[in-house]
């Protein structure tokens, strides 16, 4: 299929093109994310949330701390027993069965229905789907290999970061060793936070770095055929993590707003059956903009880095330069 191309954009009218697709395409989004998540989030409730003590509606009182976690959990989970280990079981069973079959369905799904979208293309959610269930196989074992490479990067981070732990304290506790005056544990203190604080940032960006290179997986699986896309993720970002990094950033920071406003209703109706339906609406509701986000920066990625190899290939067939060789053989030819 030949699907069009996108000028290169900056982070501004990136953002601003991915919101008039969500726009687009709210409804379908919405419902198919209210399908795909609403069921286990209603059963996890009815396994783990004592229903006997929580409300229709709310009453708004917050001071009654005890209803606020009689409700929480179920009565049953701290009884022990045959029922809390059928519980537990029941909800293992559902981690299983999204994050190895409704997580990897439902983020294709939603990336081929944006990107079709972006094309400018009439598609309905059922062949989305379809397409989706195709590619199954290879989403799932990119997802798994693209999980174990965070992990790796997280457990490098947390190890630096606890090693910059033990030298904060290894600083501190060496002011003993210049006389423990007032003035040495506070020059000791300031340099060993500013050094931790240093690293620990730049351990984070190390961490979303990696995130970003190799989290453009999922594109190159459903739109070019690749088995295992990892290795064209990294193609596809290059020269671009800081681009791709203020978008998301800024893409966080327009939804921050909305999100604190509609937090503030939910964990006011959070103690009763509405707050519990509420909570689900709104997460359908805002998950699948982040999906838009990410399949039309994948479009502009695609974009750059194909220009760059079109022109780095007009550059081989050019050859070198004529005007490098013509000097030495005209003084040549002067002789």
């Amino acid at each position: 299929m030949t699907r069009s191309t996108l000028r290169p954009m900056g982070v501004g009218p990136m953002l601003d093109r991915s919101l008039q697709v969500y726009r687009k395409l709210f409804a379908s989004l919405f419902l198919g994310t209210l399908l795909a998540f609403g069921p286990f989030y209603l059963v996890s409730n009815v396994l783990l949330v004592n229903l006997d003590a929580l409300p229709l509606v709310p009453n708004f009182d917050f001071g009654d701390m005890d209803r606020f976690w009689e409700s929480r959990f179920s009565e049953e989970l701290f009884a022990g027993g045959t029922a809390v280990w059928a519980r537990a079981v029941g909800i293992f069973l559902i981690g299983l069965v999204l994050v190895f079959l409704v997580v990897p369905v439902y983020f294709a799904w939603a990336v081929i229905l944006s990107n079709r979208a972006i094309d400018g293309e009439a598609t309905t959610s059922g062949d989305a789907l379809r397409e989706a269930w195709r590619r199954y196989g290879r989403v799932l074992g990119n997802g798994l290999l693209y999980w174990l490479i965070s992990m790796g990067a997280y457990s490098i981070v947390s190890v630096g970061n606890f090693v910059l732990s033990l030298v904060y304290g290894g600083a501190i506790l060496s002011t003993a060793a210049l006389g423990n005056s007032e003035a040495a544990v506070t020059a000791a203190g300031a340099f060993a936070l500013v050094v931790y604080v240093l690293f620990a940032y730049g351990g984070a960006l190390a961490y979303y770095y990696f995130l970003i290179r190799f989290g453009y997986f999922l594109p190159p699986l459903l739109f070019e055929n690749e088995s295992v896309a990892i290795g064209r993720s990294w193609s596809l970002t290059r020269r671009s993590f800081w681009r791709l990094l203020a978008v998301y950033i800024n893409f966080a920071a327009l939804t921050y707003v909305f999100a604190v406003a509609v937090g503030i209703v939910v964990a006011g109706l959070g103690v009763s059956v509405v707050g519990l339906l509420l909570t689900l609406v709104v997460v359908s509701a805002f998950l699948p903009a982040g999906l838009v986000v990410y399949a039309l920066t994948y479009r502009v990625q695609k974009t750059r880095t194909d220009a760059d190899d079109i022109e780095a290939a007009l550059a081989r067939l050019r050859g070198p330069d004529p005007t490098q060789g013509s000097e030495p053989r005209e003084a040549e030819g002067t002789r």
